[in-house]
């Protein structure tokens, strides 16, 4: 799909993973241009790689990409290309002797894209094996997810199923535990041992897990609060979660 990307960090990483190929275009706002602030390794990046970079009248950018891409002054047009569910599993070792065991993230009807994209950041830092959204009532790949995941989104797999549930299903049969964050949950995230194959589930900003979704999962979780109200934002939670997940496996063991 033609996806636009905006933001330096963004068009940095989408051309040093290879979304944007030699003989591309970027494009530059002329006020970002007359300003004259862009950053020289940046702009050795795009000559090293072959890649234009053109001026666009203030108001041609604006149409063309956008307020957000107009604050920032750059853009460029990519073909994001989506990942098959089966994807995920290529390469990826059961084995903890070997490597390191599997972590999904499954995300039940997540609609902010600027919280997509802070969880795709946040799954490339801890390693994440692999994203999996739903095709419906779901936000997938935006030019603001791509922002806000800086470029991140580039090196994490997102994939989109039809149905949650039952592909919660097959990821046990797999030999995947699956576990769900929910604020109402009596265990919480540090009554587990988490160095299984391992897939968290998120629930939406708004009602959190679904019920036939929490029912499916083998245990449901919560992280503890000592006050203030009575759930954090979701990309916050599987942050949280997600780093309690890699102490445990990488650095635990080292204290």
């Amino acid at each position: 799909m033609r996806l636009t990307v905006y933001g330096t960090n963004t068009i940095k990483e989408a051309v040093l993973s290879g979304n944007i190929k030699k003989g591309g275009r970027v494009f530059v706002s002329e006020k970002k241009r007359k300003g004259g602030n862009l950053d020289k390794c940046f702009l050795k990046l795009l000559k090293e790689n072959n890649i234009g970079i053109f001026p666009a009248a203030d108001g041609i950018f604006l149409k063309e990409y956008g307020k957000e891409a107009f604050i920032k002054g750059i853009a460029a047009n990519i073909e994001y290309n989506e990942k098959d569910y089966e994807d995920l599993f290529t390469g990826v070792s059961m084995d903890k002797n070997v490597n390191l065991m599997p972590l999904y993230l499954i995300l039940d009807e997540i609609t902010d894209p600027q919280n997509l994209g802070s969880i795709i950041r946040t799954a490339n830092g801890a390693g994440v094996s692999g994203i999996i959204a739903p095709k419906s009532n779901s936000v997938f790949i935006t030019s603001s997810a791509a922002y806000v995941s800086q470029g991140a989104l580039f090196y994490v797999n997102v994939v989109r199923v039809t149905n949650i549930s039952r592909t919660i299903e097959d990821l046990k049969k797999r030999g995947i535990w699956v576990v769900g964050l929910s604020g109402e949950a009596e265990g919480t995230i540090y009554d587990m041992d988490f160095d299984v194959p391992l897939a968290l589930v998120v629930g939406s900003e708004g009602r959190g897990l679904r019920r036939l979704t929490a029912e499916n999962c083998d245990r449901i979780l919560r992280i503890p609060m000592e006050a203030g109200v009575n759930s954090l934002n979701a990309s916050i939670s599987f942050a949280v979660a997600a780093y309690e997940v890699l102490r445990q496996r990488k650095y635990s063991k080292k204290i």
